[in-house]
């Protein structure tokens, strides 16, 4: 059985919300001292658990994994991770969109409105 397009989005969006959430952490924190960042990378989970089918996909969570600790004289580049968090935010967006329509297809085939 394949996986529907609508609940492989949904999942995507969590991992896309997580990832956010990662980043906000990240840039919050970034002048603590032995401060170690979160990461968060979904797309190859998702991509095994599609192709296995729709029980896979629903059991799928993601999890948050410990990065690098920053070292004293680490320098992390701010403006680089506000890029990856305008980056996910589109991404997040774009699908949200795609998948709104979607739906509202789904509803007018249906006899919605």
């Amino acid at each position: 059985m394949t996986v529907d397009a609508i609940s492989l989005a949904a999942k995507a969006l969590d991992g896309l919300h997580m990832r956010q959430a990662a980043l906000a952490y990240n840039l919050a924190n970034l002048s603590t001292p032995g401060f170690q960042p979160v990461e968060l990378d979904f797309e190859q989970s998702l991509r095994a658990a599609a192709a296995q089918g729709p029980a896979a996909l629903e059991g799928l969570r993601f999890a948050f994994r410990l990065g690098k600790p920053l070292q004293a004289g680490d320098e992390p580049r701010q403006d680089l991770m506000l890029v990856d968090a305008s980056n996910n935010a589109m991404h997040y967006a774009a699908l949200a969109d795609m998948t709104s329509r979607r739906l509202a297809i789904a509803s007018a085939a249906i006899g919605g409105r």
